[in-house]
């Protein structure tokens, strides 16, 4: 079942990384939050690039959104994180994050900004869907998801941008019709 695999590969990974050095779980743990602010300042950046077009804050708002749907979806499923459920050694300790880990909200959240970006900026598409990536595995990395928990993540924050994005462009358009020359 996929559980059963997710649930393999988070013991293969959490176990490895348990075992890695001291300097690495240190930038795991602030990679894991800080690939979302570089996700936040590339969106920033696509902003100022495009004449500061609010359209081109989307990636914002798909981020943010995507990050309190999963935090809400959370408690829907109410799937304990692994690292209280197994008893694997991990890098970061369950009593410093919250009891549900289904969805990834950093996975959403990374998968909203990639996604939007990605749409709305084109050459940087292989970037950020290579920082979405590496948030997803930080998490399984220092311990608090199962690699389902980052897979449902990033279907959900993808969903979110899809529709914000698509929003977005509809609100855009609107208005900008050209009138009638009578």
């Amino acid at each position: 079942m996929l559980t059963d695999l997710s649930a393999d590969w988070y013991r293969a990974i959490a176990s490895w990384a348990a075992s890695a050095p001291p300097w690495l779980h240190q930038v795991a743990l602030v990679a894991t939050q800080a690939l979302l602010a570089v996700l936040a300042a590339l969106t920033l950046l696509s902003w100022w690039r495009a004449e500061r077009r609010p359209a081109h804050l989307v990636p914002l708002l798909s981020g943010g959104l995507a990050y309190v749907s999963a935090g809400l979806v959370k408690h829907w499923f109410q799937q304990p994180r692994p690292c209280s459920a197994m008893p694997v050694e991990t890098i970061k300790a369950c009593a410093e994050v919250s009891t549900f880990s289904l969805p990834s909200g950093h996975s959403a959240a990374a998968a909203g900004f990639a996604v939007a970006l990605a749409l709305q900026w084109r050459r940087i598409a292989l970037l950020v869907a290579a920082i979405a990536v590496l948030e997803g595995f930080t998490r399984i990395f220092i311990g608090v998801h199962y690699p389902h928990d980052v897979l449902a993540g990033f279907i959900l924050g993808g969903v979110l941008a899809v529709v914000c994005t698509r929003l977005g462009a509809r609100g855009r358009t609107r208005g900008t019709s050209v009138p009638d020359a009578r």
